[in-house]
């Protein structure tokens, strides 16, 4: 008997990690993606002058975040996913710094569209699981 509660307990404990783990990445992704979107916004108004004020400060900002937890995100995804978004996302700035509008679009929506699929391959559907 105490086999099987010791069993359920490690059970409990493993999917409530995977329950934190989840809601950790979704949220985390979600709040890089307003800010990228932001972004966006930010480079379609100013296409004459990427590099303004108001751009290279967003950037900086979503930088610092993703730096921050970029450490946690090695530790509990997919190496190849993190490092993918983090290569956007460094690109982005550079590109926004050199007032390159065509790739600034081209890196924002790129990183934009990775996360969506990010998000989509990190919650546990049945047709992932199949």
């Amino acid at each position: 008997m105490k086999k099987i509660v010791v069993i359920l307990v490690v059970f409990a404990v493993m999917v409530a990690a995977m329950v934190c783990e989840i809601t950790y990445v979704n949220k985390f992704y979600n709040s890089l993606q307003v800010e990228l979107e932001q972004i966006a916004v930010s480079i379609e108004n100013n296409e004459e002058k990427v590099d303004n004020a108001e751009t290279v400060e967003l950037c900086e900002k979503l930088t610092r975040k993703w730096e921050k937890g970029k450490r946690l995100l090695l530790t509990i995804q997919n190496h190849n996913t993190v490092r993918n978004l983090d290569d956007k996302i460094i690109s982005l700035k550079a590109v926004v710094q050199s007032d390159n509008y065509n790739d600034a679009v081209i890196f924002v929506y790129s990183a934009i569209n990775y996360i969506d699929d990010v998000l989509l391959d990190s919650i546990p559907y049945l047709s992932n699981l199949l």
